[in-house]
């Protein structure tokens, strides 16, 4: 199954928009020269109308090349359409930014806070996120600064990533599985290898990952060290108190939160390594390998066709709530997914969001491993997430980073536990729940401790390091998380060079843990009382991005700066723990 791109842009469309997006920067233009504070809510809500619609034109031109080379990293096509509208969105941002300056009273004719407020409030679906824009004045330099740092990201530093991309793309395997060496062609399958019944194929797919990596060490190093350096300097530059105050700022979430989910979260790392103690004697191991910790406890994975994987989670969905089925299926029904893997494809998973009126695209590679399904779960939740905040402007529609993480864990969590119910044999449940458990570690405590790496690596990388010295601190950041737990190979102080997110969004990695342990609250309150519970989730996905995420949850009475919040969170884990120690 491929996914339809007709619906973002048809290809032979592209350049008639990018014409009319090149036009339309003249009347930005003409706009920016009427801007004044005494202007009329009438001409400034026809302005803010004016640029969502050039927002959603250059949103379609974006997201077409960027999908198009998603499924082939060396389509020449892609790229060089990609490169166009890069070079149209300076052209635009320059001209926007002037407008953003004006907003944030930093540009003439001053916008001062009384004439701020009753333009703001022109239209309401916007009013969160200029309120928030004007706020962001503080870490906002002056216009020519702000247009050198648009140029350098897209020609500079944005490079560095898709260089690494496309080396990764580039990559084949070897995995030597005693004499024989086995070819394997893309990351995708690789690690789908990891999740191998056999011990030898799980640690020969891990070498074979690791050792590529090792190989190229020093070009990794190099790319990491020069994002890693932007990040820090524009951080100082802007004023914020730290590296990952510039990302707690984007996500609109206070420093608060984000220290109490990571403290809370290393506190409870002993859940996790209490499971994989159980783990290494169900697996008749004195202790697990790091090779181990995704190894199945049955000999056998259950193959399900895309097809199967469909109905499953669709019937599930429905069951929970009607809307959330709907919806599902009207990603798959519209040809919005992309299922297998393939040659030049890239690894992994996502959704994409281009526009409120275009259905979400999906990503996966899809090998027909059981765990494949969870994936395509967590895929669709994030779509229909989208859906639901369907009807707000482009600029509010989706969720800010820890919200978007929300309805995927959720629409997971339902699939999960409905398959546990109807399962009736022992030993399978047995398998789901430590998988289940295992998930929840990958999403929860590795995530966790990716942040508090990059938190370190940031640190030290402006100091000053090697390699080396990079790749040490990353394998004490695994031996503080697994303790005694799992023995580790040295091998694996290498692992921090493929995670995608720390190159790609530096400090991203916490929107998993804290999605997560969000939802695990939600969904417990939902089991309490589910029709209650369903108004509420839907409530909460339809809001967007248009409004204070804390507000949002503050209506669950969730209180995400609250230590108690994320610890109680924990108890849906401890829960699933103690249910697989008695099976």
């Amino acid at each position: 199954m491929k996914w339809n791109l007709d619906d973002i842009l048809p290809l032979n469309k592209f350049d008639d928009l990018y014409r009319e997006v090149e036009g339309e920067i003249k009347t930005l233009e003409k706009w920016v020269e009427k801007l004044k504070p005494e202007m009329s809510q009438k001409e400034f809500g026809e302005m803010l109308q004016f640029d969502e619609k050039m927002g959603v034109k250059l949103a379609k031109l974006g997201y077409l090349p960027h999908l198009m080379e998603a499924v082939n990293q060396k389509d020449q096509r892609a790229k060089l359409l990609k490169s166009r509208m890069e070079n149209l969105g300076l052209r635009v941002s320059e001209v926007g930014i002037k407008i953003g300056l004006w907003i944030q009273g930093k540009r003439e004719p001053i916008l001062d806070d009384k004439n701020a407020k009753r333009l703001f409030g022109t239209i309401s679906d916007l009013e969160y996120g200029l309120k928030r824009s004007r706020e962001g004045a503080k870490f906002t330099l002056n216009e020519r600064e702000e247009q050198i740092i648009n140029h350098k990201d897209v020609n500079g530093v944005g490079v560095l990533g898709d260089l690494r991309e496309m080396m990764e793309t580039e990559f084949e395997y070897d995995v030597k599985i005693g004499k024989k060496i086995k070819k394997i062609k893309s990351q995708s399958e690789l690690l789908a290898l990891v999740y191998s019944s056999k011990a030898k194929i799980r640690e020969a797919a891990y070498k074979a990952l690791l050792k590529k990596q090792k190989e190229n060490l020093d070009k990794f190093f190099a790319i990491y060290q020069g994002i890693a350096k932007d990040w820090g300097y524009e951080t100082k530059l802007r004023g914020h108190k730290s590296p990952i105050g510039v990302r707690n700022w984007g996500n609109h979430v206070p420093d608060e939160a984000v220290e109490s989910l990571l403290a809370v979260c290393s506190k409870n790392v002993g859940i996790f390594q209490r499971y994989f103690k159980w783990k290494a004697k169900e697996l008749g191991m004195k202790k697990l390998r790091r090779f181990d910790i995704y190894a199945p406890l049955q000999n056998k994975d259950r193959r399900i066709d895309f097809e199967e994987a469909k109905k499953i989670i669709l019937t599930a969905l429905k069951e929970f709530s009607p809307n959330f089925s709907q919806k599902a299926k009207k990603i798959i029904e519209e040809k919005h997914i992309d299922v297998m893997p393939g040659k030049n494809k890239r690894g992994g998973a996502f959704c994409a969001t281009v526009a409120p009126g275009i259905t979400p695209y999906i990503l996966l590679n899809f090998t027909g491993k059981s765990r494949d399904i969870s994936t395509l779960a967590h895929e669709l939740g994030h779509g229909i997430h989208s859906l639901y905040a369907d009807k707000h402007y482009p600029s509010s529609q989706q969720a800010n980073l820890p919200l978007a993480e929300t309805a995927s864990t959720l629409a997971e969590l339902i699939l999960f536990e409905k398959m546990m119910d109807k399962e009736r044999d022992k030993e399978v449940k047995k398998a789901w729940l430590s998988d289940k458990i295992a998930d929840a570690y990958a999403t929860i405590c590795r995530q966790n401790y990716f942040i508090k790496f990059e938190i370190k690596a940031h640190e030290a990388i402006d100091k000053g390091l090697t390699a080396d010295d990079l790749s040490k601190l990353y394998l004490e950041s695994l031996r503080e998380q697994f303790g005694k737990s799992v023995s580790i190979d040295p091998l694996f102080k290498y692992e921090w060079s493929y995670i995608s997110h720390i190159f790609e969004s530096p400090f991203y990695c916490y929107a998993y843990n804290f999605g997560e342990l969000v939802s695990y609250a939600i969904w417990a309150n939902y089991k309490k009382e589910p029709k209650k519970w369903v108004k509420i989730i839907e409530k909460i996905l339809e809001t967007g991005g248009s409004q204070d995420p804390q507000i949002i949850l503050q209506k669950a009475k969730i209180d995400i700066c609250s230590s108690k919040f994320w610890q109680d969170s924990f108890s849906t884990i401890s829960i699933w723990e103690e249910k697989l120690e008695k099976l």
